[in-house]
Parts: structure tokens; C-alpha cells; sequence
């Protein structure tokens, strides 16, 4: 069990500071973002404090090898924020072939995994004359993969297996993958000459980073990010799509959901009678965090700090507000089958021709 449940990561963020050249967000930029979870989740950034004083593009992508868990919807929920707020078209990659080259999955689990991440973001309420969605599997541009080929002739070999830990041994795709990447990061910057911001987790900076390395020899505006931290998994450590008792996943029965949260792991103490009187170790309480991030809950956290609250009580309002969440998202993930066609037409008929 991690010592720190709020930094349940293999992610150092202070060296992420110190050595990659991100800045953490102050209380002045935090204002003008103007958004509950700046900096508490989202906490640092590179040209964010630029970007904002003009118009600019958002690209945050998924990686659909499983379905969508809290984590997921919050980032991308905060992606519809900064959408509304500042008038920003958004770009939205689905890296499927990479879950074929890294994952070795089957093509008709990823395409199906496609449509039902693409239900979750279309029920968030992106505005289709603002929000285009691209798979690379199913509808690539030309010109969108022509900038992946010119951007791989400025990337070696040697930069990308250092920066992404590849060896001999990993496949050809996967080593031009990074090339993709990129290619998915600049696009809207060469269909517009906007530049980008990228809200993503910190575990996926390198993408920016090499991103940001490459963009002017190819002639475009480098891209800027905003980083979140990690949002433990319910028994603490990484929340994990191939996990699922780790994460609360969007499409979750009261019954799955009732069990995982039980099971989660708590700062409780040993008995009730040194709860009441030591308080929760809310530092590495999930309860306590997820109570924070998705619901805003800092006067739960207190009460659980100062033992007015038992671990089981917060457990229990936290089902109950988390159902309460699901049950609305469900109802427009219902509604979003019928919108499919206007964010990827084709879709539907490419799974089902697959038997996907």
C-alpha cells in the first residue's frame, strides 16, 4: 500500500518540475483557469499562462484498449470546461492502432472499445460544430498521417527509445508510434495555425516533450500542456482500465459499484474508539480523495480528519454520490447512441460488419 494514497504514482512530480520544464500553476493562473480542481489536480503547465491570452486548439485523445473509468470522464469533462470557457475547438484522437501495436489486442475488441469510449465523451456534451473526433483506424485523414511521415524523418531512433524505453525487441509500429503522436497533437495547429493546448496525465508528458522538440522543424507552433496528477486507484496505487476492481468505470452496476467501494482503502484507524479520538489518516484515504476530486467534499475530508466521521459512513455517502453521478451519465450515454453518426460517421457500419 503506497505510502501517500493523493500520490499514487511511479511519477515523481517535483523532478517533473525541476527537469522537463514544466512550471506549477499559481494562484494567479489558477484564477483565470477558474476551475475547482486547478492546481489541486491539474497543477502544472507549459505556455498555459500564453495560450489563454489568445485563441487556441485543445487536443486531449483516449486510448480505447478498455472502457472509461471517473478519471477519464473528469479529464475530459474538464476538457469540455476549458471548451466552453475560452471558445476553443477541441480535438479528440483515439489512438486504437496503438492499442493494437502495444497491446496486441484484436481489432474488433479495440473498434468496439472505439464506440463505447466515444458514447461517454459525446454524453459529456461536446458541441459537434466544435469537437472532431478522429480514429485512427477508421477515419485518418491523408493529410493527418502525411504529418506523422514528415515529423518521423526529425525523430532517430536513438531519442525515441530513450525517451520511451523501447528496445530492440519492441515492434517497428510501435517505435513509429511517437511520430503519431505528435502528428495527433500538431494537426489542428497545421489545419489552422492555432496553437495547442494538451490537458493530459503527467505519466504521458514525453508525448509533449518530444512533440514540442520536433514541432518547428516541421514548421509549427510548439504545444502547450496542462498536467494532471494521478487519481489513486480504490485500493490505492494506479487506477487501471485493466484492472477493474481499481476504478469505478462509467457503465458500472450499483451492485459492482456498491462492492468496489466497500473494498476501497481507507486512513481509518484500528478500532472506533481511536477513529473517533486520532481522526482518519485522510493523506491516504481514497475515500477521502475521491470525496475531494470528483465531488468537491472538503468539509467530509474534515470531518473525517477530526473523527466525526467513520471510514464505513463516508464509504456510504460516497456510493450514494457516486450512483447518483453514474445513473445521470448512463442516461446520456443512452442518448449518445443516436449522435454517434454526426462525430464518426461510419463507425457503426465498420463494427458491425467486423461483428465487433
Amino acid at each position: 500500500m503506497p505510502v501517500n494514497a493523493y500520490e499514487a504514482t511511479d511519477v515523481d512530480y517535483e523532478k517533473l518540475v525541476r527537469e522537463f520544464g514544466v512550471r506549477l500553476i499559481d494562484e494567479g493562473l489558477a484564477k483565470k483557469i477558474g476551475h475547482r480542481l486547478v492546481p489541486q489536480l491539474f497543477f502544472a503547465h507549459r505556455d498555459l499562462d500564453r495560450l489563454i491570452e489568445g485563441e487556441f486548439a485543445i487536443v486531449s485523445g483516449r486510448g480505447p484498449s478498455m472502457r472509461m473509468h471517473l478519471a477519464h470522464l473528469e479529464l475530459f469533462k474538464f476538457v469540455k470546461f476549458l471548451q466552453e470557457k475560452f471558445g476553443a475547438d477541441v480535438f479528440i484522437p483515439f489512438s486504437d492502432d496503438e492499442k493494437l501495436l502495444a497491446r496486441g489486442l484484436g481489432k474488433e475488441h479495440v473498434l468496439r472499445m472505439d464506440y463505447e469510449n466515444l458514447l461517454d465523451i459525446i454524453a459529456i456534451g461536446f458541441d459537434p460544430k466544435r469537437t472532431k473526433v478522429v480514429m485512427d483506424l477508421v477515419n485518418m485523414e491523408q493529410e493527418l498521417y502525411n504529418l506523422a511521415v514528415e515529423i518521423s524523418s526529425h525523430m532517430t531512433a536513438n531519442t525515441v527509445r530513450s525517451a520511451m524505453g523501447f528496445t530492440g525487441e519492441t515492434n517497428v509500429g510501435i517505435q513509429f508510434y511517437p511520430a503519431m503522436q505528435a502528428a495527433h497533437i500538431l494537426y489542428p495547429t497545421l489545419k489552422t495555425g492555432k496553437p495547442v493546448l494538451v490537458p493530459i496525465g503527467a505519466d504521458q508528458d514525453v508525448f509533449v516533450k518530444l512533440t514540442r522538440d520536433v514541432a518547428e522543424k516541421v514548421g509549427l507552433k510548439k504545444p502547450g500542456d496542462i498536467l494532471s496528477k494521478f487519481i489513486p486507484g480504490l485500493q490505492g496505487g494506479k487506477m487501471s482500465s485493466s484492472k477493474p476492481e481499481t476504478g469505478i468505470f462509467t457503465t458500472d452496476s450499483y451492485d459492482e459499484l456498491k462492492k468496489k467501494i466497500w473494498n476501497a482503502f481507507t486512513g481509518g484507524r484500528d478500532t472506533v474508539e481511536e477513529h473517533r479520538r486520532l481522526g482518519c489518516r485522510t493523506e491516504v484515504c481514497v475515500v477521502c480523495r475521491y470525496q475531494k476530486v470528483f465531488f468537491g467534499r472538503d468539509d467530509i475530508v474534515e470531518k473525517c480528519r477530526r473523527g466525526e466521521m467513520l471510514s464505513g459512513e463516508n464509504k456510504k455517502l460516497l456510493l450514494e454520490e457516486v450512483w447518483e453521478l453514474l445513473q445521470r451519465h448512463q442516461e446520456e450515454r443512452e442518448k449518445a447512441r443516436k449522435k454517434v453518426k454526426r462525430f464518426v460517421p461510419g463507425l457503426e457500419e465498420l463494427i458491425e460488419s467486423l461483428g465487433a
